[in-house]
């Protein structure tokens, strides 16, 4: 199984994605990729699920990156479709209704970083290592990589991080934008979790709505945007979910007195 699948019993709502392929330092084949889309799909639709984990087996690599014995022998035809059907699954990722967190154990190099930026955020251990070397090969990224850096960290940034192939440490990129948080090796994973289970706690329905306000937003006149905005919370307005949330505030607030009022 290149692929396994994990409930967090400690943070419900939480579903990790472990790429399974330790010994090839978890190298993106074809058969991994496809268990992957089948992955997403069910967690889109499964109720129980709302935040997704991706990381890698073993303590060395998150994804070293596309599994170069695949594509021996290519012409530039097959090399366009191989590139065009993994921008595809990667904008599936990108576009997944729910928040996904990258939990970078290790090297992410080439099409293993790809699919991180195409999560929403990256944890990365203080081992992890990023890089986009295709350079070093002649090419360059083709599952989105190009765009998804210059978007995230600038066009300047992301030029010399294709043009040179070389590597970064996680503080490197956590200073560049490429990651949110950096933890120790040790407790990475555990502090992922602990990152999407505190997502979790949330409505669905609001964070699939910030989620699509903030992406869509990007390619929206501002005007649109933030119409947009208003729209969005006037549909979850009224809700089930807004109303406990709602009447959970006063609540608490009714039980907590006021600073002011605190004898002395």
């Amino acid at each position: 199984m290149t692929l396994v699948l994990r409930e967090e019993a400690h943070q419900p709502g939480v579903r990790l994605l472990i790429l399974n392929r330790p010994e090839q330092h978890n190298a993106l084949s074809k058969p991994l990729l496809l268990e992957f889309d089948r992955a997403l799909s069910d967690a889109g639709t499964d109720p129980a699920v709302r935040c997704l984990v991706v990381t890698g087996a073993g303590e060395h690599a998150f994804s070293a990156g596309a599994d170069i014995r695949e594509q021996t022998g290519f012409t530039p035809e097959d090399a366009y479709a191989h590139m065009r059907w993994g921008q595809q699954l990667f904008d599936r990722l990108a576009r997944f209704t729910k928040p996904t967190v990258a939990a970078v154990n290790g090297y992410a190099l080439g099409g293993g970083l790809e699919l991180a930026l195409a999560c929403d955020f990256r944890t990365a251990s203080d081992a992890a290592q990023l890089g986009l070397p295709e350079v070093t090969l002649a090419s360059l990224p083709g599952w989105g990589g190009t765009q998804r850096l210059a978007g995230l960290i600038g066009a300047s940034a992301a030029k010399l991080v294709a043009m040179t192939g070389s590597r970064l440490d996680a503080q490197q990129g956590l200073r560049l934008g490429m990651v949110n948080a950096v933890f120790p090796a040790a407790e990475h994973l555990a502090r992922a979790l602990d990152l999407a289970g505190a997502i979790a706690t949330h409505a669905i329905e609001s964070l699939e709505a910030i989620k699509q306000v903030i992406d869509e937003g990007l390619e929206q006149r501002w005007d649109e945007a933030l119409d947009a905005e208003a729209r969005a919370v006037a549909r979850l307005w009224g809700t089930p979910a807004q109303k406990r949330a709602q009447a959970a505030f006063f609540e608490r607030r009714t039980r907590t007195p006021a600073a002011g009022n605190k004898r002395k």
